[in-house]
């Protein structure tokens, strides 16, 4: 048999025509010729020739074209030799790293990560003379220096590139080149940049490049001669890493003239071009007979091999046995096998075409390649590909990024590349991630499409529909690259390859994609640093890839939910996560842990899932490796804890990380299970994975978006201050100007134009500023968070909530709800309801999340005190949820509608009594409803003084968020008022109609804040005792911060009161119900006590104001004073407004007026206007709420406590510095307000007349406890006494005498009527004398 046709079909050439070989020549080279001894005088044909002798015949001819490539590239190889002779070092070009530094390096030692402080690291080759380049793509865009230094300079980590004599950098975070000294050069660079570092020795001259752009020669005459020579180096700060190229492959930004440190290797690009095309000539051929073979084989089912294919696999053989000397060179794989795949075919063609050229190629590939080799062949062109497509975008033109994306997309169409990728490389450092993120226009293109006069903010006032048309092209031009990484990640979800020995895709990407969450999730966790050095990932993901990745994500999993399974509800069902099906690892479940969660709640898995497959789940418990029995103390000790390389350590054979042991479930070496996933499981296991995802890292760079939008809103309201003062200034010089008695001289000219002048600088400077943030939120708008991954978290918020409600219906079994469902809930909330909006507004139009934010308010207000909820951080997460709600009127108003049992269990867990769980959060949220309602209590920002009543401008909304990134912190929010008479009505009815609830939750308000403002008054002592004891004193900011919060505790506690006086004023005021007494009285002692330690006389409160502490901001007089006023007039408001002029005095006015702390001078010093004489000091009896009066006592427990020595001399009071009126305040409290109070103070002076028959108990005959009311009842068996109130009050925390702490069993008044009696204390007494 002839091959010669054949092998013109592989070749291109017909070798064997024009055969003139030896005959006896050819037979001593032919293996396993035959030996006749008879020599044949003719000379064989080549069809006479066995196939093996053909085939030697083609391995000579191989070796001969070999041969005469090293001959013809021999000349250009001398001369390449001889403009690379002042280079010193070997062939191959890589980073010399010291192993005493902390930098990582990857395995081709041309990738570096500094893990300290700064980090040098040189190349190991040198140059002396001529002219030379490398160039570096940046991974990060901090702090670095780049460029050349001499061999003798010593660097640390206080001096780097361009610190020393010998040594030239540029640093492009700083803008600044650097030689001993420093100045001003070059572009600010990015992320993704290419910068091109050129030396010319003997133009002594160094220049840098930035993607192919020079940014002018950064220094000249540098310094040459004998025994100076420059290394390639670079100098690393904290965290910051780059990919060098010396010439290991081709470079971006070739320079004409410019050589590379590393040679260009000629002669293998020669032989691997020439083996590429016979290669693509035989995967042609493969892939026809694969075609007719499968057409074949459906039409006779059965395959026969043919003698043409034997031959064309042993030409593969040859081929690449010679193809994989050279193809592990990273130039060889970007500058030829890549560069022929991508311009081979097109990825329309690949998808219409299952037996392409390129998927017969990799087929080859695969078949007569070492795994191991066709492995590194395929991660090289990844990454070749990824670091194409990370590159900066010049221009708006993505169409490069979109075809480099297609390329890989065209690798992924064969299945046994695409599965590979997705086990072995896709999820490693990122790499996915970034493929599925689109980079951001440069800054100086952003300033082309949008000039200062086109930007809009409403502060500078702009062409608001010309900035909108640039916000639409840029989304525009992302459009087609959107579209292109959408159908690559639909191609990874094929789930139809999997058979009995390999998972299909899906299945695989699913496994690969719950790990590399996890993973990322670890810095969610308690100690997150020690867990995240032990989980695979190298460094953290930047915020606005995880971004970009979790919404394309969520985007399929919302198309895969319509196309497969358009009737399924679209919900993660209570099913996966009873079975295990789903691993969460390390995260709880809202009920505990999960192995205590399956022994309670056996039967009701029994119930749910069958005895059968309950049995299989705990079989499976039982088989698996349990966390206890695991000592993870050598995983802490070894050297390979974090998995990756790491200079200086060695690497052990364990890779196992730490995640492994925090999941008894999870095997060793977690495979993936052969076959296809099921349609529901996988589509549903997608959709849990984005719920992970979305709260271990794309949250966070929503937050700072919405940081930008609060800074543009921050400049707008000081540029429209601006604006206001400058024409309102002009006016009134305008005014003066045109007087008729006033002369303008020349210095009245020159002060004017001054004026003028300083205004418009300070107008520049923010305008400046707020042009420059509208061009960064561009591209927020058109793609970060524009509208669509707006409208796909909206879903994906729907999906969270129809996922818990309807778990919720399940029982207990709800309890086994992974704790993120709860947890990202009110992320989501925030970023729905406020972040993800671009306009700052007071209040926002939410109607496309309408369904969903009702929702939200029906599942939060159900489950506010849901029992079965345990964990605390879900507790947390469901207040700061409705936190979210209650900021917004939209939320507010789903309150307001959703069901009537939703709204009662709200109530009702917001009233429960504040012991033993967070108050301060449910305290906050009861306010929401009255915020807007009370008196002055119309915004919950701080006041700013107006002196004279004058009104400020502008009055736009203030946001004093926590932006850790982990959670938004919303009930620390100050968001505008949205009061709801709704609710109020609620809460007022539930307070009547429960007496004991209402009872006990006023008891426990008043508990918590006897405490709160006991701790705030001492604290404020130590405060001003220390600051006059030493000058220039120094607080520690942790007391300032706890004062402040006490302060604030204070103050909402007393609104909270104001607003239960409010809704149920019958609770006080109705003398029928038990106990109205004695909370009246516990309320008019906190009023009088309140308002005389912070209105007159002076003392440390009126210090502490005057301090003018930053840290104790909130620390002023307007809220507590509003909030005691609002308190009386609560109580007081209809005898105020009814009773004009009164002839009785009433119970309420009895009990404030004859409290012994009462001073009218307390409620002047509100109206800015103290006529009443005061008492002296030694006479106002301090009460309970005196911490000196009772220093043994704690005010929470009434335990007894030891006393703090304090030997601090009393200090008279100085005359305040900072003086209080409410009327200096017009945007929080009105006229008619401050009416009310003079009515008020009025009411209460008629009153006290009418009160001048009553005498004042002598001081012995005064209860000890409170100071204030008579003594009127006894304790038995220890005899002591004291007021009924004061006693019956105690009685509720504690059964002990106040005094001696002995068991009280009976309380008697003093005419011997029993009032009180201790059944459980009386009994074993009367046994003991049986």
């Amino acid at each position: 048999m002839s091959i010669s046709k054949l092998f013109v079909k592989v070749f291109n050439e017909d070798i064997f025509e024009h055969l003139d070989q030896d005959n006896s020549d050819l037979e001593d080279d032919l293996e396993g010729a035959n030996c006749s001894t008879v020599p044949d005088s003719r000379a064989p044909k080549i069809s006479e020739l066995s196939v093996t002798k053909q085939m030697a015949i083609v391995r000579n001819w191989l070796d001969d074209k070999f041969q005469q490539i090293q001959t013809d590239s021999n000349e250009e190889i001398r001369k390449l030799y001889i403009e690379t002779e002042a280079r010193i070092g070997p062939d191959l070009a890589i980073f010399d790293v010291d192993y005493t530094t902390t930098v990582r390096v990857s395995t081709d030692r041309l990738t570096l990560r500094s893990q300290g402080s700064f980090n040098t690291v040189r190349a190991n080759c040198c140059v002396y003379g001529g002219r030379w380049m490398y160039e570096i793509q940046l991974h990060t865009k901090g702090v670095m220096q780049i460029g050349w230094s001499s061999g003798n300079c010593s660097f640390n980590e206080n001096s780097g590139v361009g610190d020393t004599s010998y040594s030239y950098g540029y640093d492009g975070s700083k803008q600044q080149v650097w030689h001993i000294s420093t100045r001003k050069y070059g572009d600010k660079w990015q992320i993704g940049d290419i910068i091109g570092v050129t030396i010319d020795v003997d133009r002594e001259i160094i220049e840098f490049y930035r993607n192919g752009r020079s940014m002018g020669i950064a220094f000249e005459k540098i310094q040459k001669g004998p025994g100076i020579t420059f290394f390639p180096s670079i100098s690393l700060g904290y965290t910051q890493g780059v990919q060098a190229n010396f010439g290991n492959r081709p470079f971006v930004y070739p320079l004409v003239g410019y050589q590379p440190l590393m040679a260009r290797p000629i002669l293998k690009l020669r032989r691997a071009n020439l083996l590429m095309d016979y290669l693509i000539n035989l995967a042609g051929i493969f892939s026809h007979y694969n075609a007719q073979t499968r057409s074949s084989t459906q039409m006779a089912g059965e395959v026969r091999v043919s003698t043409k294919k034997t031959v064309y696999c042993i030409f593969a053989t040859l081929l690449i046995e010679r193809f994989t000397n050279g193809v592990f060179d990273p130039y060889i794989i970007e500058d030829v096998l890549l560069a022929r795949i991508a311009s081979m075919t097109t990825l329309s063609a690949e998808k219409e075409n299952p037996h392409s050229v390129l998927n017969g190629l990799l087929s080859l590939f695969w078949n007569f390649m070492e795994d191991d080799e066709i492995k590194f062949v395929l991660r090289k062109m990844v990454n070749a590909l990824l670091a194409t497509y990370t590159h900066t975008v010049q221009g708006m033109d993505y169409s490069k990024h979109r075809h480099v994306l297609n390329v890989l997309h065209c690798l992924c169409l064969h299945e046994q590349t695409r599965k590979y990728l997705l086990d072995s490389k896709l999820f490693k450092k990122h790499c996915l991630a970034f493929f599925l993120y689109i980079s951001p226009l440069e800054f100086y293109i952003m300033e082309e499409l949008l000039p200062d006069h086109m930007a809009w903010t409403e502060g500078i006032d702009g062409p608001k529909d010309k900035y909108a048309n640039v916000v639409e092209k840029v989304r525009k031009s992302t459009e087609s690259l959107y579209a292109a990484e959408k159908d690559f990640l639909n191609t990874l979800m094929i789930n139809s390859d999997g058979n009995a020995e390999t998972p299909s895709t899906r299945k695989l990407f699913l496994n690969k994609m719950r790990r590399y969450v996890m993973d990322l999730s670890m810095e969610q966790r308690p100690f997150h640093a020690f867990f995240f050095m032990q989980s695979s990932i190298q460094h953290p993901l930047d915020s606005s890839v995880a971004l970009a990745f979790v919404s394309i994500l969520i985007d399929q999993v919302r198309s895969l939910f319509k196309d497969e399974l358009p009737s399924h509800i679209m919900e993660v069902g209570i099913d996966y996560f009873l079975d295990g099906t789903f691993d969460y690892m390390h995260f709880d479940r809202v009920g505990g842990v999960l192995s205590h969660l399956r022994k309670v709640h056996r039967g009701d898995i029994d119930a749910y899932l069958g005895a059968e497959r309950t049995q299989a789940i705990y079989d499976e418990d039982h088989n698996s490796v349990r966390v206890s029995e695991v000592d993870t103390t050598l995983y802490l000790l070894g050297e390979n804890i974090n998995n990756v390389a790491v200079v200086g350590h060695t690497q052990g054979a364990n890779n196992s990380t730490f995640t492994h042991f925090l999941n008894p479930r999870m095997p060793q070496n977690p495979d993936t299970a052969p076959g296809n996933s099921s349609m529901e499981s996988s589509v549903c296991e997608l959709l849990d994975i984005c719920v992970l995802f979305y709260y271990s890292a794309g949250h966070k760079y929503i937050v700072k978006i919405a940081s930008v939008r609060d800074e543009i809103a921050m400049l707008n309201e000081v540029l429209k201050e601006t604006k206001y003062y400058r024409e309102d200034i002009e006016r009134k010089l305008l005014t003066l100007e045109q007087h008729a008695n006033v002369c303008m001289n020349d210095n009245h000219q020159h002060i004017m134009s001054e004026l003028r002048t300083k205004f418009s600088q300070r107008q520049n400077v923010f305008a400046t500023r707020s042009i420059s943030l509208a061009r960064k939120q561009v591209w927020l708008r058109a793609v970060a968070l524009n509208t669509h991954r707006r409208s796909l978290l909206i879903w994906l918020m729907e999906r969270i909530l129809r996922s818990l409600t309807s778990a919720s219906g399940s029982g207990p079994l709800f309890a086994f709800v992974p704790e993120i469902y709860i947890n990202t809930t009110p992320i989501l909330l925030d970023t729905v309801m406020d972040f993800s909006h671009h306009d700052m507004r007071a209040q926002f139009d939410i109607g496309d999340a309408e369904c969903g934010i009702n929702a939200a308010a029906e599942f939060l207000a159900m489950h506010s005190a849901d029992s079965r909820i345990v964990l605390a951080s879900c507790k947390d997460s469901l207040l700061q949820a409705l936190g979210t709600l209650t900021c917004h009127k939209s939320g507010v108003r789903a309150l307001e509608r959703s069901s009537k049992r939703a709204q009662t269990a709200l109530v009702r867990a917001l009233l429960r009594p504040y012991e033993n769980r967070a108050w301060g959060q449910s305290n906050w949220l009861l306010l929401r409803f009255w915020l807007g309602e009370g008196f002055a209590f119309k915004d919950a920002r701080q006041p700013s003084v107006w002196q004279g009543g004058s009104q400020p401008l502008h009055h736009g909304l203030c946001r004093s968020r926590s932006r850790n990134e982990t959670h938004t912190g919303l009930l620390h929010n100050v968001a505008p008022a949205n009061p709801s008479k709704h609710f109020q009505r609620l809460i007022g009815t539930k307070l009547y109609e429960d007496e004991p609830l209402a009872t006990t939750f006023l008891n426990s308000v008043l508990s918590q804040l006897n405490w709160a403002f006991s701790e705030f008054i001492l604290l404020l002592q130590e405060i001003q005792n220390t600051a006059q004891r030493q000058e220039n004193t120094l607080f520690e900011p942790k007391q300032l911060k706890i004062c402040s919060m006490c302060f604030e505790l204070t103050v909402s506690l007393m609104r909270c009161l104001e607003m239960i006086i409010t809704v149920a004023p019958d609770v006080v005021g109705d003398e029928s119900r038990g106990n109205s007494d004695l909370i009246l009285n516990r309320i008019c002692q906190l009023i009088s006590q309140v308002l005389s330690r912070v209105t007159v006389p002076p003392g440390c409160f009126q210090f502490v104001v005057d301090m003018c502490s930053a840290d104790l901001n909130a620390v002023t007089h307007f809220p507590i004073i509003s909030a005691a006023l609002g308190i009386l007039m609560a109580l007081l408001r209809n005898e105020v407004e009814h009773d004009i002029t009164p002839q009785k005095v009433t119970r309420i006015s009895r009990a404030f007026l004859t409290d012994p702390s009462f001073q009218f001078a307390t409620l002047e010093f509100a109206l800015g206007e103290v006529r009443t004489p005061l008492l002296e000091q030694k006479e106002i009896p301090r009460g309970n709420f005196d911490p000196s009066s009772r220093p043994h006592i704690d005010p929470l427990t009434n335990d007894v406590r030891v006393p703090h020595l304090n030997n601090s001399k009393r200090i008279r009071a100085d005359p305040p510095i900072i003086k209080f009126a409410l009327i200096d305040y017009p945007t929080h409290v009105s006229l008619e307000e401050i009416e009310d109070v003079r009515h008020l103070i009025e009411n209460l002076r008629i009153k006290q007349a009418l009160l001048s028959d009553i005498t004042l108990p002598s001081e012995d005959s005064l209860c000890p406890i409170c100071c204030a009311k008579p003594i009127t009842a006894v304790f038995t068996p220890c005899k002591h006494q004291s007021c009924s109130d004061c006693i019956m009050q105690h009685m509720m925390n504690s059964k002990l005498c106040f005094y001696c702490k002995t068991t009280i069993q009976t309380i008697e008044t003093l005419d011997g009527t029993l009032i009180y009696s201790n059944e459980e204390a009386i009994q074993p007494t009367l046994t003991d004398c049986v």
